[in-house]
């Protein structure tokens, strides 16, 4: 999830120019763009509703209504060969999902639902890419996903539907379903990774993904969505709400697949405010070599499990971590794939598994470390104590800006609520190699 610093709101009257709108354009058919980027916002939830105050304008507004006047402001930089193309969905009973086209000119709605959904609805996801790309076709294209994260957790299906899905966390969202006519009453709604690696699955074959949410870099997201894309962006922690600087992450949003990544990641520090701590863990994942390293690591886990047998803990106390959330029993979760094997493979090993590593992240940066800032803002917002997160040293000995999943016994005493996360890790593909029950794991 993104976390969120909450500034009390004050009365503010904002209003928002659409320069057309319409149920649908049916214009005649376009000529293809050299790129067609869709920016996925998933909104009705509390970047929706919470506050935070715009930088330019010095009101306060919601985070939803601040990055998206950020991608107006960035789309004046546009060359008009392209096509950034927003699906919106916000939490309001007025405004009911759209896509706009933005440009030099602003922001244009091209379609408009007559009536709200879930955002996270595979199906409805499935239409709005297909509307897209058929509106708007290109040579390439590319999707940024806009929104809570949670890595690769998995919910069961039954926690996915409008009557069981309350305060439920996993993946990519959320929707609230506060604003459907439906039932949805305000039970939450995400979408699996694997779900959404078949969504992706249907549609052209993307550039890169760009997740403007939490934790998504983990081995096992990146290695679901390989087949989809030919790069991922994102930071395998929690990011602040606010989220990318669009104004000058849009123009970015369209450099080649190569370099889109790194233009990404530097802007993203560079034009946030990260004085405090330093910067934010961000990463590039080159997915044609996730099988690389699928099968590196796995050759490396032997060697790894002479330490960690059953049920002993595999010793992670001095390892990067990226979060200590509910679904992990409030025990620290998404741990550094790099640190881990430097701390447990001998130094030939590790350099020759590290050169996998290194091809596959193909660009990387991190904050300080927290014993000097003495803030734990990129870590985690349930956690406001600056006593979490001192007992590892970030630095570019350790750091990988990739997470995986180590089992744990404590990850079995979750809230019942949850899923025990050494059983759901089966449902990823990257565990189905690993596959932690040939070391008598659930």
């Amino acid at each position: 999830m993104k976390y969120i610093k909450t500034i009390l709101p004050i009365f503010v009257l904002i209003t928002t120019l659409f320069l057309s709108c319409e149920k649908e354009n049916n214009d005649k058919e376009p000529s293809p763009k050299s790129k067609t980027v869709l920016i996925y916002m998933c909104a009705e939830n509390t970047l929706g509703t919470n506050y935070m105050r715009d930088p330019v304008t010095q009101k306060n507004m919601t985070f939803y209504e601040c990055d998206s006047a950020e991608i107006v402001r960035g789309a004046t930089k546009l060359p008009e060969n392209v096509n950034l193309i927003v699906f919106a969905d916000k939490s309001s009973k007025n405004v009911k999902p759209f896509i706009a086209k933005v440009d030099k000119k602003g922001w244009h709605i091209v379609k408009s639902y007559d009536k709200d959904w879930y955002a996270t609805d595979k199906k409805f996801m499935s239409e709005v890419i297909n509307w897209t790309v058929t509106k708007f076709p290109a040579t390439s294209y590319a999707m940024a996903f806009w929104g809570h994260g949670n890595g690769w957790m998995i919910m069961p299906e039954s926690q996915t539907t409008i009557t069981n899905a309350k305060a439920k966390r996993k993946a990519y969202g959320t929707d609230t379903g506060k604003d459907n006519n439906d039932g949805g009453d305000g039970y939450e709604k995400y979408i699996n990774i694997p779900e959404l690696a078949e969504v992706l699955s249907k549609a052209p074959h993307l550039d890169y993904i760009f997740f403007d949410c939490c934790q998504m870099m983990g081995a096992e997201v990146a290695y679901e969505l390989r087949n989809v894309c030919d790069y991922i962006i994102g930071s395998p922690a929690e990011i602040p709400g606010f989220g990318a600087p669009y104004e000058y992450v849009v123009p970015d949003l369209f450099t080649d697949k190569e370099h889109v990544g790194q233009v990404i990641v530097d802007d993203y520090i560079k034009y946030n405010n990260f004085s405090d701590v330093g910067g934010q863990p961000l990463s590039v994942v080159k997915t044609s070599n996730m099988e690389n390293l699928l099968i590196a690591t796995n050759n490396c886990i032997d060697t790894i499990m002479a330490h960690y047998p059953y049920p002993q803990n595999l010793p992670l106390y001095d390892i990067i971590y990226y979060g200590m959330n509910s679904p992990s029993a409030r025990q620290p979760i998404f741990y550094d794939l790099r640190n881990v094997m430097r701390k447990y493979l001998c130094e030939s090993d590790f350099k020759a598994w590290d050169e996998t590593f290194q091809k596959t992240v193909v660009y990387s940066v991190f904050p300080k470390d927290i014993k000097q800032t003495g803030m734990p803002d990129w870590n985690s917002v349930e956690l406001t104590s600056n006593i979490y997160f001192r007992s590892f040293t970030m630095n570019k000995e350790n750091y990988g800006g990739l997470s995986m999943f180590f089992p744990q016994t404590y990850y079995s005493n979750a809230d019942s609520r949850y899923l025990n996360l050494n059983v759901s890790i089966k449902n990823l593909q990257w565990n189905t190699i690993i596959d932690w029950t040939r070391y008598n794991w659930e």
